[in-house]
């Protein structure tokens, strides 16, 4: 009998071990992960404001919302938020005009630097298709679709270039709405000074645009 009892307290114990052993299992696998360095990079965010994919062509950068030009007109589509021109822009960005130019670069764009500071002409440069997706918006919208153009024509975004002014005026323009000297990228649609000489305003479109403050990720792919 106690030969008896001794087997039956010894298959108790495994099995109870075994037990929570597959507690511990489960509590395990329920777990989150968290992202590896690998992942997080592939995250546009503020801590890493821009993605270059030179496979895709793509360059995304992390801006936000600035709901003061749903109102008040501007040709300062997105700027790097420390820039001159910083608080001029639909959209302020968090990298800066000189790295954006470099992304550019890297994913085979060619700049058209063909504007100068008096030049009434339009821009030239490798064209561009420019989207905006943000959290909620559920997929990529064309930028233009948020812009209010008041002539109500299509945009012709184009890789300006201008770098060495970029680096030296540091207004930190990263798109202008119409063609620009300064911009890396500008709309080709809308000869330089357009906005200037009122031809043209443009402003945020609160019917498509998130409110302000709000992330929104611009993707900037070589057509």
């Amino acid at each position: 009998m106690k030969m008896g009892k001794r087997i039956l307290t010894t298959v108790l114990g495994s099995i109870l071990v075994v037990s929570l052993a597959g507690c511990g299992t489960s509590q395990q696998a329920q777990t989150p992960v968290p992202p590896t360095a690998t992942e997080q990079s592939t995250q546009v965010s503020k801590a890493n404001p821009m993605i270059v994919d030179k496979v895709a062509k793509t360059v995304k950068i992390y801006t936000e919302v600035n709901a003061k030009y749903f109102v008040e007109p501007t040709r300062h589509g997105i700027v790097f938020k420390d820039g001159s021109n910083g608080e001029k822009s639909i959209l302020k960005a968090w990298t800066n005009q000189n790295d954006f130019y470099n992304g550019l670069i890297d994913i085979g764009a060619k700049p058209g630097n063909n504007l100068t500071l008096e030049t009434v002409a339009a821009v030239a440069g490798d064209p561009l298709d420019v989207t905006i997706t943000w959290n909620g918006a559920g997929k990529q919208i064309p930028l233009y679709d948020a812009i209010i153009d008041s002539q109500n024509k299509k945009a012709d975004f184009r890789f300006g270039g201008n770098q060495d002014r970029a680096k030296t005026i540091k207004t930190g323009c990263i798109l202008c709405l119409d063609s620009c000297p300064v911009g890396i990228t500008s709309n080709a649609t809308y000869p330089q000074k357009s906005f200037d000489n009122k031809q043209v305003e443009f402003r945020g479109n609160k019917a498509v645009l998130p409110a302000d403050g709000t992330p929104v990720v611009v993707t900037f792919k070589l057509k």
